[in-house]
């Protein structure tokens, strides 16, 4: 029992520092939390369904998603900006910012426009892959009036969400987004928070995700069966 206790102490220490025991170590031993929460590290606030990204989008497995650096209108979420950790054997979602917009029209031409999304797993690595969808990936619907930040309160959105991705070796992996659209469709009134750019050109282009840093599968116990 004390060693348990201690180890559990630790955990949360090095939590609190960003850091898990795995990486402390050199090998990624510890997993994140079992349960498949996924709270949006861009926008807080609102009822519990628009917090949890899994929620949100009906997602059962474990999200990685789209932290971005905490500004003064954006804190960290509790737990800081987490959904970049998944555990060895278990099956996973990419989520990415939504594409914000100023009114439905701009809304509807993204969604027109979309052709297809391409997500690229630790591309310049010998185990690059590549998965390419439709436009069935793409959920649509308007921000909550009551989320942080209050820039984005009632506007239209539409994300990507990408389908059920199999299970990734421990370690670091990457995940890139590209999207290919019929014509060139801005949001109307800016980058949304999480992304660097309110424009897609016509043809295939990088998703701009403002932070896209890489994200860890951890070793540990098997994650419970959905």
């Amino acid at each position: 029992m004390t060693t348990v206790l201690r180890s559990a102490k630790a955990a949360a220490i090095l939590a609190a520092l960003g850091l898990s025991l795995g990486l402390m170590n050199g090998v990624a031993q510890a997993g994140p939390p079992r349960h498949r929460e996924c709270i949006s590290p861009i926008f807080l606030g609102g009822s519990e369904q628009w917090r949890d990204l899994n929620q949100r989008y009906d997602v059962r497995e474990r999200i990685i998603g789209p932290p971005a650096p905490a500004t003064d209108d954006i804190p960290d979420p509790p737990g800081g900006p987490g959904c970049r950790t998944a555990l060895a054997g278990e099956k996973w979602v990419r989520a990415v910012p939504p594409w914000i917009t100023a009114t439905q029209t701009e809304q509807a031409a993204f969604i027109a426009g979309f052709k297809s999304a391409r997500y690229v797993i630790d591309a310049g690595t010998a185990h690059e892959r590549s998965i390419t969808v439709g436009p069935e990936i793409l959920r649509s619907g308007t921000i909550p009036n009551d989320v942080q930040p209050p820039a984005t309160r009632g506007l239209p959105y539409v994300v990507p969400v990408s389908p059920v991705l199999r299970p990734l070796r421990p370690g670091t992996h990457t995940s890139t987004l590209f999207v290919t659209m019929k014509e060139r469709v801005c949001t109307g009134r800016g980058p949304a928070p999480g992304l660097s750019a309110d424009c897609l050109e016509a043809g295939e282009s990088e998703y701009p995700i403002a932070d896209n840093g890489p994200f860890t599968v951890l070793t540990g116990p098997p994650p419970p069966t959905p």
